[in-house]
């Protein structure tokens, strides 16, 4: 049996048919599915992009011997960033393999982000006295050797 609750999501995401709005449970249920999977990419992927900025702030402005407490929670929140990173990876080549309906995202842009991120930071480095190899730089270079092997790993593996 259906429930009550997910009658009410189906009405609100409604499937038109030739003869107007029709309740299927199966295509409801679909439905619903495939919103919560959209729902879940965004959700990852505004914590990617916020985590990314974030600690690229900290790094080039120095702010990690500032804040040091908003550091220890950054820290805190990387292993947290990788697991949802694998999800999100998962997710997008379980889609890809799928091919249900076409990926309207572009995950890749984030992989990009970091590799930039670890290249400015890697010659701010090498090339300043104002910049560290520090915990900071550790994340950014932990998250971006991440973030391009799982991407290295997808094109090996393309579908």
């Amino acid at each position: 049996m259906f429930s009550y609750p997910r009658k009410i999501l189906c009405r609100l995401i409604v499937f038109s048919s030739g003869r107007g709005a029709e309740f299927d449970e199966v295509i409801c249920e679909e439905m619903l599915r495939r919103e919560a999977v959209d729902w879940l990419y965004r959700i990852l992927g505004i914590f990617t992009y916020c985590y990314l900025a974030v600690l690229a702030v900290f790094f080039f402005f120095g702010l990690d011997r500032v804040y040091p407490v908003i550091f220890i929670f950054l820290d805190a929140l990387q292993e947290p960033y990788l697991g949802a990173l694998g999800v999100y990876v998962l997710l997008k080549e379980v889609r890809k393999r799928r091919r249900a309906y076409p990926s309207i995202y572009f995950g890749e842009l984030f992989v990009v982000l970091w590799a930039a991120i670890v290249f400015m930071a890697t010659l701010a480095v090498l090339l300043s006295d104002n910049f560290q190899f520090g915990n900071t730089y550790r994340i950014i270079f932990t998250n971006s050797a991440a973030a391009l092997i799982i991407f290295l790993g997808s094109i090996i593996n393309r579908p």
